[in-house]
């Protein structure tokens, strides 16, 4: 809360910065009227460095740890539903699928594939034991 902090807490390094957003009613407006995210997403990187450095760091924090409480999550819900069949590979692979924020492409994959069965693929013609 840059706005409500006295500049006498905060580290040496930041207390300039967070003097001049302090006098800033612009930046005070926009504080309130938007997320904190687009705040300082919004603040000019030439005047605010350290700031925007410090907010960063805080919310990587934040960001890593709802990855890490979702994958926890995926994995109590997987263990439970297919607990005696689980192994710890099968495990790892679901966790992988499940953070993953990649989209499969679906229709490029099926494109590729010219057959989808390995029971309708034609054998090679075998020498015939007519002997």
């Amino acid at each position: 809360m840059p706005f409500k902090i006295d500049p006498e807490n905060v580290s040496a390094e930041l207390q300039l910065e967070i003097i001049e957003m302090q006098c800033s009613t612009h930046l005070k407006q926009l504080f309130l009227n938007s997320t904190k995210l687009d705040f300082y997403r919004a603040l000019p990187k030439a005047e605010f460095p350290k700031i925007i450095a410090h907010a960063q760091k805080i919310m990587a924090v934040f960001a890593s740890s709802y990855v890490y409480e979702q994958t926890f999550i995926t994995m109590k819900l997987r263990k439970k539903s297919i607990r005696n069949r689980l192994t710890d590979e099968h495990l790892f692979a679901l966790l992988n699928v499940a953070s993953s924020q990649l989209e499969p492409a679906f229709e490029n994959i099926m494109e590729n594939q010219k057959q989808f069965h390995m029971s309708h693929t034609p054998n090679k013609a075998e020498p015939s034991n007519k002997s």
